[in-house]
């Protein structure tokens, strides 16, 4: 091997052509999986194989699936452009409805704020992508400042909701357990669908087998993490987690609160899996300042999503696609993307042919 090769797959990352491709490649469960992080359709499911792996351009140099095709629980066509054409939507319908309650919290853009503004679209009109950008859309700096504004005052109306919330978390909620598990699961994956289903009981009676014996190792001295790996459970074994937030759920964790630091559970039957658990941290403080911070934040942000729905809750059943986003605009929308990878230098763009993207979203 020569130097530089060995540095070149150094610095790959599975995000990285080359990676990517082979990740994805007749991998449907995986490629469901990511997409479903990806644009936050917990129930899309992925209807082909035949996803178009080398479509260039979805993240720069990368070639992965941009017109992934797949149905959510409602039998809705979905492709990756869609998804992320619904998001823009979304955001904009936010923008406004927090916007029009400026007032229910007293909210104004002050002096610093508007003179921030008014430089910040300034220097915009005067770079080169800024530039690309107004003339694509046929912007002028009045719409663009409007943009500003409105987006401003939307963020102020939310840090108010949540000032106004005044969630907190305690010490006993940010707890935080950690635990070296091995899961001997009870469902397998449909190669065709890529839907998830029960194991057969021959089969489920293999793996409790298969428990078992390896519960037998660890008591005779082998390292729970050499199991692991003879029984090739050895993916995803540590875990960090507070309470009500286990992978595994409810009866895991009851499980694991029986045991004391290093000990080692007996095999435990879930739902979906045959777990052995052991213990290495029933307190661990170090995580647990992380956590509250991580709690708090999700707190905050149901507390804002509660205010947001009701806001919204008898505009959202009025609104219509096809009638609230003028779709003759919306057609013309177009994306082209680069990103920086551990091999490229390219930087992020975003480009569209929408005339003003802030009236493609009428007002709710």
């Amino acid at each position: 091997w020569h130097e530089d090769d060995l540095r070149t797959i150094k610095n790959f990352r599975p995000l990285d052509d080359n990676f990517m491709r082979e990740l994805f490649r007749n991998d449907l469960p995986l490629a469901q999986l990511v997409l479903r992080i990806i644009t936050g359709i917990e129930d899309l499911q992925l209807t082909s194989q035949e996803t178009q792996y080398d479509m260039n351009r979805l993240l720069g140099a990368r070639s992965i699936c941009l017109d992934v095709f797949g149905t959510d629980s409602k039998g809705k066509k979905i492709t990756m452009q869609q998804s992320v054409k619904d998001s823009v939507i979304n955001q904009l319908k936010q923008i406004k409805v927090l916007a029009a309650h400026a007032d229910d919290y007293n909210v104004k853009l002050t002096k610093s704020e508007k003179k921030q503004i008014k430089e910040s679209v300034t220097a915009f009109a005067k770079d080169s992508t800024g530039k690309k950008v107004m003339k694509k859309t046929e912007a002028d700096k009045d719409m663009i400042q409007k943009l500003y504004e409105e987006s401003t005052i939307a963020s102020k109306v939310m840090q108010a909701i949540i000032k106004k919330a005044n969630v907190t978390v305690t010490d006993d909620e940010a707890k935080t357990v950690k635990v070296y598990k091995l899961v001997f699961t009870t469902k397998t994956t449909d190669s065709k669908t890529g839907k998830e289903k029960d194991m057969t009981a021959a089969e489920k009676k293999d793996q409790l087998k298969k428990a078992k014996s390896a519960l037998k190792m660890i008591k005779k001295g082998q390292s729970i993490s050499s199991v692991a790996k003879k029984f090739s459970v050895n993916s995803d074994n540590e875990e960090s987690y507070t309470k009500g937030k286990a992978a595994l759920g409810t009866k895991f964790e009851t499980a694991a609160a029986k045991l004391k630091k290093n000990q080692v559970s007996g095999v435990v039957e879930l739902d979906d899996a045959y777990v052995i658990i052991k213990m290495l941290n029933p307190n661990d403080t170090t995580a647990a300042a992380s956590n509250k911070s991580t709690l708090l934040q999700e707190k905050q942000q149901a507390a804002y999503e509660k205010v947001y729905k009701k806001w919204t809750k008898d505009a959202d059943k009025k609104w219509d696609d096809k009638k609230s986003v003028d779709q003759d605009l919306w057609k013309e929308v177009k994306f082209k993307y680069k990103a920086t990878t551990a091999s490229t230098a390219a930087t992020t763009t975003t480009t569209t042919a929408a005339k003003n993207t802030t009236t493609a979203a009428k007002n709710k």
